[in-house]
Formats: structure tokens, sequence, C-alpha cells
């Protein structure tokens, strides 16, 4: 059996997370529990297990997405999984700390990162985690919480989604803002995607980068725009998604 140990130096306590059943945890088995440690030697190995708050985390951002699109979230979480272990080559992994192939906290950051664009790429939606209860009850959006800012940026971009507050063109004008001033390049003729940074923002957030400019908008929001690859701007212009954006590009010849 695996157990945690959760330790609060603040207040001089040691927690030890015991994987049961509801109700079989007895007084007796917790007397037996520490009758072993007196009794045992102890060896400390270094494992880079997700972290509680990790497996919180996961948990709650396939809660949130099954509710958009009909699945439990405990089939929608297998069937995540597997997809991502297929697409990074990884071996199956549990979302808990106490299981013995608990992923490690570099494949959990990974995976919370796959949820958020997953169901960016499949919905247009912005996933959102609830913390706490009552009058502690907080909303934190995916561009809070996600581990790789630049990869959300990208995903928001692509499936025209205001990287701020969520919004998808079925709720509010989204429109493809240049983070760094076009008349820095001459003006919108001499734009092909590659010579400023670009944010998709919904029209209430494109007005107020405006009003209070890339500074401010970065230091409220946390997050910059981005650059975009040949790639990234060749798909853009295929599929038209901003059909007047990037009239200069032309493509490199293999």
């Amino acid at each position: 059996m695996q157990y945690v140990i959760d330790i609060d130096r603040e207040n001089n306590h040691i927690k030890v997370l015991v994987p049961s059943a509801k109700g079989t945890i007895t007084e007796e088995k917790v007397k037996n529990f520490f009758g072993v440690l007196k009794q045992s030697t102890w060896e400390v190995e270094p494992v880079q297990r997700l972290s509680l708050d990790q497996m919180k985390m996961i948990f709650a951002l396939c809660r949130d997405y099954s509710e958009i699109i009909g699945y439990e979230p405990e089939e929608l979480r297998e069937l995540l999984k597997a997809e991502f272990c297929i697409k990074n080559c990884v071996e199956d992994f549990s979302c808990s700390p106490y299981k013995r192939n608990a992923a490690t906290m570099k494949i959990a950051t990974d995976f919370i990162q796959f949820i958020i664009e997953h169901a960016l790429n499949l919905t247009g939606c912005t996933l959102k985690v609830v913390e706490g209860h009552g009058k502690n009850r907080i909303v934190r959006s995916a561009r809070e919480i996600v581990p790789d800012i630049r990869k959300y940026v990208i995903a928001c971009l692509m499936n025209k989604t205001c990287a701020i507050c969520g919004a998808t063109t079925e709720q509010r004008e989204i429109d493809l803002h240049h983070w760094d001033s076009v008349n820095s390049i001459g003006g919108y003729e001499h734009d092909d995607g590659l010579k400023t940074r670009f944010i998709s923002l919904c029209r209430e957030h494109h007005t107020e980068f405006h009003n209070i400019e890339a500074k401010a908008f970065s230091e409220k929001y946390h997050i910059d725009g981005v650059w975009l690859s040949e790639n990234i701007v060749k798909k853009l212009k295929k599929d038209k998604v901003y059909p007047n954006h990037f009239k200069a590009f032309k493509e490199t010849a293999e």
C-alpha cells in the first residue's frame, strides 16, 4: 500500500494520507500503523509524483469539460488520458498520487496543458476551475491556471477565442489584435504575420487594450502577445480564420 506524508512545518504537524474506502479506517488500524512505523527501518526515496493540487486541478478541469460535452467526468478523464499517452508516447498513469503508477509532476503538468488545449480545439471553450465554497468560492479561468501561457494564447488564436475572457465567435466578435503597433512595420499592407506579436481578443478587451496600452494590459492579465511561425500563419490563411490579415504573407518555397 502506498502512503503520502504531508508535512506542515509552520504548524509542526505531519499528516499521513492513507488510501482507503470510505469508513474503513478504524482507531485500531491507526494504532497498528504507528506500531509498524516504530518497528520499521525508514528509507527516503525522492519520487516526483504529482501533487495533490495537480490531482485536484485535473479532476476539476475534467468535470468542467464533461459538463460542456456531455460525458461523465471519470469517463472523459480516461479518454483524455488514453489520447494523451498515445500522442506523447508515455505509459498509462494514475491521476492520484496514492497509486503506484501515479503520474510524475512533469506528466501531470503536461496533461493539464493538454486538457485545456483539447477543450479549446474541440469546442472553442476555455475551461474554468471552481475552488472553495460559499463566500470563499473562487472561479479561476484557464488563463490563470494554464502551465504554458504561450501555447494557450496560440490555441485561443487558432480557435478565434478571446484569450482573456474565453468568449467565442458565437458570443462576441473576436479580433486578431497586433500586440505591437502595425505602424511599426509600415501598416497593414506590410503585415505578413511574422513581424509583430498577436493575441485574439473580444471587442471589449480589444478596446480595453487600446485604452490602457500594452504594458498595463500585460500587468493586469499576466499575458502577452505571441510570435507566429510560418506554419501557423499558413494555416490561419488557409482556413480563413482572419481573412483581412496577413496580406503580405508569402509562403517560403520548400
